[in-house]
């Protein structure tokens, strides 16, 4: 059985890059929260003057939610729902038994 084509599709498709996206966001931030010490980040990331440590919580905090967000776009392209008939239709053929 083919799946139907329409709304549901380009939906998931959509749900997909918008979560890829977000999961690349994140995770790039986690990557710059661990390469970078914190007083050469931006300040909207958490710049501290003078300072040669780094931020391990919101590193590690980033890089899960852009797994997580990852996980979720890949769910979203590869799960295929149950097919649903009809309500007043039934089986062409009869179960083998």
């Amino acid at each position: 059985m083919s799946s139907p084509t329409g709304s549901g599709s380009s939906g998931r498709t959509a749900t997909a890059i918008i979560a890829a996206v977000i999961a690349l966001v994140f995770i790039v931030a986690g990557i710059i929260y661990v390469v970078e010490p914190a007083s050469s980040l931006p300040g909207f990331m958490g710049h501290v003057a003078g300072s040669t440590g780094h931020h391990p919580l919101r590193a590690a905090g980033c890089l899960i939610v852009g797994v997580v967000f990852a996980v979720l776009a890949w769910f979203a392209l590869k799960y295929k729902g149950k097919a649903v008939t009809p309500a007043g239709s039934s089986p062409k053929e009869p179960a083998a038994n």
